[in-house]
């Protein structure tokens, strides 16, 4: 679909037909949004949803990923980055290189992502960067993520919280906040913020963690050993009907850098991350408890990778004027998506949402209140659904098989200005001591420890298993 049949579209839907070539893009958005929330929206006690889960992966843009989408505000080809001195650089198609090996991981820390945002010219893509970061896949590329957007609702204007790395951004996931951090810093025994999962066990509501590898929750302290669970146990509860009221899932974080990681964290091959959001996806999909859930795959943030639409202000107990101090700007866009038998199938929702827009809608179906200023003044995800029209047809979707990547040989990739300010990642030696030192054990997620049926991909994980066990 071309830019002009989108704004065409798109003020159709905003009862705007006619004026798509007069009125900015943005206000059609954003009125087309309106329309989308405006419909009937039940009180929490007769809201039927008992049963959230959330699918954390990491690092990709929405351009990045989907700018190709049909009925999406999205860009890839066609567009241009400068380079230092001014010269123009074009985005342009990753694949058949699915990994990254040889570039540097695109900086995502608190400065990079402002200089890339350069003061809402969102033109330091590649300044910040080098070429990898202004590439971006195509749909034949992406084996699962395309098609269960197709099927339920993705957001075309899902932002990650924070202009910043990745444990501020799932922190915020966690408590839309990050206790004031910009880095990948690890506290000494762990936060002492509020989490959801905190006011949930307080209701009596039951929680759980489950992580393929590398606990991120461990972040939290000795209280977040009880969540822990093994992403085994994820399919076993699915399964048997036994998810908790709110389950957050993690991919495999062990081996980033070596590029046999399953999160599609660069330099992970991103087909193996979409093998695994496929059998969490439809472990969903087939459990008792997707006729009362509700089911959201979404990036911690953008990664560094390009994207055209800037990042929007919002309130938060830490926002500034001075842009490098305030909390109160998000980070660009990531893919998000909604699953459940109450979302508008096959539809694309302009409703500007972020990470804690899920936490506000779990906690008004719950009555768990706000955690904080943040959480209060979110967008509420739940507006989007269509309570009134559910659909309980599970849609036949790819179970892609797919391996780990092949670990990057010769050169190791350059570690980046980014990597530097970021801090150390979830899989670093910092994060495995701070494991060690806090009694949690862990094993490498092995593609037959994170799958429920391995066999069914015959000797594939096999072949891979000698190189990323």
């Amino acid at each position: 679909m071309g830019r002009r049949e989108f704004l065409t579209r798109t003020a159709g839907l905003a009862g705007l037909a006619g004026l798509a070539t007069v009125l900015p893009a943005e206000t059609l958005i954003s009125q087309a949004a309106k329309v989308q929330t405006e419909h009937g929206f039940p009180s929490p006690r007769n809201m039927p949803i008992d049963t959230f889960v959330v699918l954390m992966m990491e690092n990709r843009s929405f351009d990045h990923y989907l700018g190709w989408f049909p009925g999406a505000d999205g860009k890839n080809k066609g567009l241009s980055y400068p380079d230092e001195q001014g010269k123009q650089h074009a985005t342009h198609p990753l694949a058949p290189d699915f990994q990254g090996c040889g570039f540097a991981d695109p900086d995502h820390s608190w400065a990079g992502g402002r200089e890339e945002y350069n003061h809402g010219k969102l033109d330091g893509f590649y300044i910040a960067n080098d070429s990898y970061a202004i590439g971006y896949y195509n749909k034949p590329d992406l084996p699962f993520l395309p098609h269960v957007a197709k099927a339920f609702t993705l957001y075309d204007r899902y932002f990650a919280s924070l202009l910043g790395p990745t444990y501020p951004n799932r922190y915020y996931m966690w408590a839309a906040q990050s206790g004031g951090q910009i880095t990948n810093s690890i506290p000494a025994g762990g936060n002492n913020f509020e989490t959801i999962f905190d006011r949930a066990t307080a209701a009596g509501l039951t929680v759980g963690y489950y992580a393929s590898d590398l606990p991120f929750a461990a972040l939290f302290g000795k209280r977040a050993v009880p969540w822990i669970r093994h992403v085994s146990d994820y399919y076993a509860d699915a399964a048997a009907g036994n998810l908790p009221n709110i389950a957050f899932v993690d991919p495999a974080f062990n081996g980033e850098e070596q590029g046999i990681s399953g999160d599609e964290h660069p330099h992970g091959d991103i087909r193996y991350g979409q093998t695994f959001m496929s059998e969490i996806t439809h472990a969903f999909l087939n459990s008792p408890q997707f006729r009362r859930g509700a089911m959201f795959i979404n990036y911690d943030e953008w990664g560094g990778f390009f994207d055209h639409v800037s990042p929007r202000f919002v309130p938060d107990a830490r926002q500034s004027k001075k842009l490098y101090k305030n909390f109160g700007v998000t980070g660009f866009r990531v893919p998000g998506v909604a699953i459940s038998p109450y979302v508008r199938r096959g539809t694309v929702s302009h409703a500007t949402v972020t990470h804690e827009s899920i936490l506000k809608m779990i906690a008004y179906r719950f009555g768990l209140g706000f955690l904080n200023k943040r959480h209060r003044y979110a967008s509420q995800i739940g507006r989007t659904f269509d309570f009134d029209h559910p659909n309980f047809d599970v849609p036949d979707l790819p179970r892609p098989v797919f391996p780990p990547g092949k670990p990057c040989v010769g050169a190791a990739p350059p570690e980046s200005k980014g990597e530097k300010r970021e801090g150390p990642s979830i899989d670093s030696p910092e994060f495995r001591a701070y494991l060690d030192k806090m009694g949690i054990k862990w094993e490498p997620a092995t593609p037959q420890r994170i799958f429920p049926d391995p066999g069914r991909f015959g000797t594939v994980f096999q072949t891979a298993g000698k190189g990323s066990a």
